[in-house]
């Protein structure tokens, strides 16, 4: 361990010291604080819910911004204690639900794949997931450009699990072979990609570009696709889900299958959005991407 991760990893431990209930009331401060201080962000919210709840008013879209801020707060001074408890630790602040899904999906032999977002704290429901479920995963993600930084975090992910997290970038082969060998992948569809590596879908009624991997993995391998996501709820615990089996779309053409299976498992994100809107990750700019550009010869009007 170089100095710069032990001394990241003090600092991030001294930080999750103080009592659960306080952290989280020091979290919702911080982030009204943040919101009032961040023009950028907090436009990018209420312009984000305020095109995907037209039927809301704005008193509702005010409220809703304004706990997206405490809750994605809360999460930020939650996560220090990753690094600080135990896995059994951590899932004893969960309440689990659907946990035969996954066991009955895997006795098929074809492996699982677990459809899910940023929602409620992400980071810790995957490390209590895998405890109460007894079992490893694979976890796709993309690198923190600073390593220490990268290395604490994997660390957390993948603590007394025996998962392993696999780069965004060279994850195909890798997932392949996980799938063979009946393992369980989790995958993020929840956020923006460029046109090349994605299908225009309708995600709270406008076309939001979305990540083919998924559809087109589930595809080849026909390994069963669950939604997996969780809430906090009032009293501190976070619920955790294993939903039901997505029904998988496969025929002769695989350019539309790809199409309806990214569109279907956009819909369920979408479907567990709207439960608890305030606790998705309404900052990322998720239709960042446009279906339609100019050619760069051509003049902008």
């Amino acid at each position: 361990m170089s100095a710069a991760d032990a001394i990241l990893k003090g600092a991030v431990y001294s930080l999750s010291l103080a009592p659960l209930g306080l952290t989280r009331a020091v979290g919702r401060g911080l982030g009204r604080m943040a919101r009032g201080l961040d023009s950028r962000h907090r436009e990018i919210v209420q312009r984000n819910l305020a095109a995907s709840f037209p039927e809301k008013d704005p008193a509702w879209i005010e409220r809703i911004g304004r706990e997206v801020f405490e809750h994605a707060a809360q999460v930020a001074v939650e996560i220090p204690r990753l690094v600080r408890l135990s896995p059994a630790q951590i899932a004893a602040h969960c309440r689990f639900h659907g946990l035969d899904n996954v066991h009955n999906a895997l006795e098929r032999g074809k492996g699982l794949i677990l459809l899910t977002g940023h929602f409620g704290n992400w980071e810790w429901a995957n490390i209590a997931g895998v405890q109460a479920l007894g079992i490893s995963g694979l976890i796709v993600a993309r690198p923190i450009d600073w390593p220490p930084a990268d290395r604490l975090v994997n660390g957390w992910r993948t603590k007394g699990s025996g998962s392993e997290v696999v780069p965004k970038s060279r994850s195909a082969r890798i997932l392949l072979r996980g799938l063979k060998d009946n393992r369980m992948l989790g995958l993020l569809l929840d956020q923006n990609v460029d046109w090349y590596d994605g299908e225009w879908v309708d995600f709270f009624g406008r076309p939001a570009c979305t990540n083919k991997g998924m559809a087109l993995l589930a595809r080849t391998t026909e390994a069963p696709v669950l939604p997996f996501y969780n809430w906090r709820a009032q009293d501190g615990k976070f619920e955790v889900h294993f939903g039901s089996e997505i029904p998988l779309v496969k025929t002769s053409d695989k350019t539309r299958d790809t199409w309806d299976n990214t569109q279907n498992y956009t819909r369920v994100l979408e479907e567990i959005i709207r439960q608890n809107p305030s606790q998705w990750f309404w900052l990322h700019q998720r239709w960042k991407t446009r279906p339609f550009h100019t050619w760069p010869r051509e003049p902008k009007e």
